[in-house]
């Protein structure tokens, strides 16, 4: 059923308005219900500020009543008759357009034919956009600069805190806690005793210490506390990469340190050497069921490694819960992975190739053309109901003209979108039916030419018709594959 359009009609007068250009209350008000009534609108409430100005929306009773209103959804359409009598400010247009969008409220001005429930109001939202989006820009780049000047003055901008310190909110500082403190040193000693990221993000996340949201530890988490100059006491700018070409660090009486110069510059140091160690990148082809395949036991995702010993590539795939520590999952080998995904096509029933899929994509066509036809008889009969509209307003018809004339094109429209929906409902039957036989063909010759595909035609099959393989490790070689969701 069709939702009723409620609406609520908005009339401004200042002083000087009184007097010209026809704005006077009765004329607005005149002009505007029998807009309202032209377009089957039902009319909620008047809300007229009368002698007011269009500077601002303060000190405005009625636009106030009208947007509670809005929000506690007594209206869905707001009708003026010029968008200056809503308001002559480009931010409170903006901060108007949001709130109706967010109440699922649309928005019209009967002179300047703005209606956000079609294709052109849309438009001219959009255009309020950019508005904003500038207006953002600009207030973002404000606080950037404010932040900016902070950090040079010593201060620690992060209001979310960071591990080691806690932010008293009330006195905009930083102050040791202890406890972190003495992880945040074993953190350190840990890396410069040789452990990895991985490894302390492993072994906190074994001992169940949590972070400093309660959550899991990751290699990022750990990585950012050894890379971080706040425990030096220092403080830094320009972390995020759209402002790294600014980034400096500034010395801050504000911060206490938690760990040494030694431990922070023997730690970093660290860091700088072991990034000439990086892990060789092969192509993705390669670990074609990367990306594709989950565990059974978690639904957890499973990444891939890749090692080159004596001129052999060796693939493993791990599940990143088991990683972390969450899942009892262990590694397996691409071969095992291989053998498991061959056995499993062996298992699908094979089918002749369906003759009647033809039929089906001759019967969908039809459908579809059938359907484009009456779309371009639905516009014509829309473009009829808008002339007679015009008609109207402009005293060229009389209400019950307009009424029968207008009843006569919906019983047309509504017709023809009948029609439309018994042929949208064959060109679904046929698109599924299509898509399901097709597939399954292709799996029929899959697993037959599998072993004659190279690797990268392996992957492209994979990304294209299997949505995920639900992969469960049973014992050190046997793999099992759960599932297989092939694309519908």
């Amino acid at each position: 059923m069709e939702e009723k359009i409620v609406t609520g009609i908005y009339i401004r007068v200042s002083t000087e308005d009184q007097a010209k250009d026809g704005y006077s209350i009765s004329a607005q008000r005149d002009k505007l219900t029998k807009y309202a009534e032209a377009n089957d609108w039902d009319i909620y409430d008047y809300y007229v500020d009368d002698g007011i100005s269009g500077k601002n929306l303060d000190g405005r009773p009625e636009v106030i009543r009208m947007l509670n209103d809005v929000k506690n959804k007594k209206i869905n359409n707001i009708l003026i008759y010029k968008l200056d009598r809503l308001t002559r400010s480009v931010k409170d247009l903006i901060t108007l357009i949001d709130l109706f969008e967010k109440h699922k409220c649309t928005f019209n001005s009967q002179t300047e034919k703005i209606d956000t429930s079609n294709a052109v109001g849309r438009m001219f939202v959009k255009i309020i956009g950019i508005f904003a989006e500038f207006e953002r820009e600009n207030l973002a780049e404000r606080v950037s600069l404010g932040y900016e000047q902070k950090t040079r003055e010593g201060n620690y901008t992060n209001t979310n805190g960071v591990y080691g310190y806690d932010y008293i909110k009330g006195e905009q500082r930083l102050v040791v806690n202890e406890y972190e403190k003495e992880l945040v040193n074993r953190i350190f000693d840990a890396y410069i005793d040789g452990y990895s990221y991985f490894k302390i993000c492993k072994m906190l996340n074994e001992e169940n210490v949590p972070t400093k949201r309660g959550g899991h530890w990751s290699s990022s988490t750990v990585k950012s506390i050894v890379n971080n100059p706040l425990y030096l006491g220092k403080v830094r700018y320009g972390v995020s990469k759209k402002i790294r070409d600014k980034a400096f660090i500034q010395d801050s009486e504000n911060v206490e340190p938690i760990v040494s110069q030694e431990k922070w510059e023997k730690a970093n140091s660290l860091v700088e050497r072991r990034k000439h160690f990086c892990v060789r990148r092969y192509p993705s082809e390669n670990s074609y069921y990367f990306h594709i395949i989950k565990c059974a036991k978690c639904g957890g995702n499973i990444s891939a490694r890749q090692q080159n010993q004596n001129g052999k590539l060796y693939i493993t795939y791990k599940c990143n819960n088991a990683t972390r520590g969450f899942c009892e999952c262990t590694g397996f080998s691409h071969n095992h992975m291989e053998n498991a995904f061959l056995e499993y096509l062996e298992t699908l029933e094979s089918l002749p190739p369906d003759e009647s899929i033809l039929e089906k994509e001759n019967e969908k066509n039809h459908a579809e053309k059938t359907i484009d036809d009456l779309e371009k008889k639905i516009a014509k009969f829309e473009s009829k109901k808008k002339l007679i509209r015009t008609q109207f307003i402009n005293d060229l018809l009389s209400i019950d003209e307009y009424r029968v004339l207008s009843e006569e094109l919906d019983k047309e429209i509504e017709s023809l979108q009948m029609i439309i929906e018994d042929n949208e409902m064959i060109v679904e039957d046929c698109s599924s039916e299509y898509i399901f036989d097709d597939i399954k063909n292709i799996v029929t010759n899959i697993k037959l030419n599998w072993q004659f595909l190279t690797n990268k035609e392996r992957q492209q099959f994979l990304e294209q018709f299997v949505d995920n393989i639900k992969v469960e490790k049973l014992s050190n070689s046997e793999i099992r594959i759960d599932s297989v969701e092939f694309m519908r």
